[in-house]
């Protein structure tokens, strides 16, 4: 499928700065998930409740920052920002 770029006044328009911003910010999100649940995973592994319980909890507010992020970019797309 092609990529459709938005087009102003007949004019191809590259990806806004915002638009960059928020997939870079979510993709960096999604990194830090997966490294976490790792973290999480080394944690339990040498019963280390404190660090699992502090990497669960910046593991969650990762995913709330996600989640955030989806319905910025939902509210975007309806908005023909994105």
């Amino acid at each position: 499928m092609a990529q459709q770029h938005p087009v102003i006044d007949g004019k191809l328009e590259g990806m806004t700065n915002v638009t960059y911003d928020v997939a870079t910010v979510l993709s960096n999100a999604g990194e830090a998930v997966d490294a976490l649940d790792s973290y999480i995973e080394d944690a339990k592994k040498e019963n280390n409740p404190e660090a699992q319980r502090i990497f669960e909890q910046i593991r969650d507010d990762e995913i709330r920052h996600s989640d955030l992020l989806r319905d910025l970019i939902r509210n975007q797309v309806k908005q023909g920002k994105f």
